[in-house]
């Protein structure tokens, strides 16, 4: 397993701490296209991506799929089905060529206990959650669609650390729980305005939308 516990939640641990998870840790390899876990499974693992790509989604009985993130390299995932009602929410799939490390619940737990420094992290990491999605209830509530359109951009380019997303109209509208042709229109409109240049599967962000 690589070497990349410097980078995710749990860096501002003492390195006695970080040295004990990393050796708790399995790592397994997953194909573009594979299932990490399913919405409705039983909860028995944290997730950690080394590299790759992972989108955590959700598909409707109708089929219309919401988006919630895709992941990059040193994003830990898991936490809500764990520490919840221990079921997954939602779905997690690799977009690419991914590589997984993973903890057993179990075994996260039992060293949480004689390290506390985690359940502190833990804590964290769940009130981020509370956050996130308290602002996105809020913004459909009562922010414009192309307010939340800016707001999801600026959002992706912070996640992907990059202004050129790689994301298609489609994707973009499951984000936000709307349709493409909704979206379209929103984009449209800030190209006209010089704020993205539009691409095949992919939208760059320009920096006077970041600036406003």
């Amino acid at each position: 397993m690589q070497n990349t516990l410097e980078k995710h939640m749990f860096s501002q641990l003492s390195q006695s701490s970080q040295n004990k998870l990393t050796a708790q840790m399995l790592t397994r390899s997953y194909r573009s296209g594979e299932f990490i876990h399913y919405a409705g499974d039983i909860a028995k693992h944290l997730y950690q991506v080394e590299n790759g790509v992972v989108r955590i989604c959700k598909v409707s009985e109708k089929g219309k799929e919401l988006i919630v993130k895709d992941l990059q390299a040193g994003e830990w995932f898991g936490f809500i089905g764990c520490f919840g009602l221990g079921i997954r929410p939602n779905d997690a799939v690799a977009l690419e060529e991914t590589r997984i490390n993973q903890i057993s619940l179990t075994a996260f737990i039992k060293l949480a206990d004689t390290e506390p420094e985690l359940w502190l992290t833990v804590t964290k990491k769940m009130a981020h959650y509370v956050e996130y999605y308290y602002h996105t209830i809020e913004a459909m509530q009562f922010g414009t669609l192309l307010d939340r359109t800016k707001a999801m951009l600026r959002q992706l380019c912070s996640w992907q650390g990059k202004l050129n997303l790689k994301i298609s109209q489609k994707e973009l509208a499951a984000l936000l729980g709307v349709t493409k042709e909704a979206v379209g229109l929103q984009l449209n409109y800030l190209q006209s305005q010089e704020q993205i240049s539009l691409g095949y599967k992919s939208i760059e962000v320009l920096q006077s939308l970041i600036e406003e």
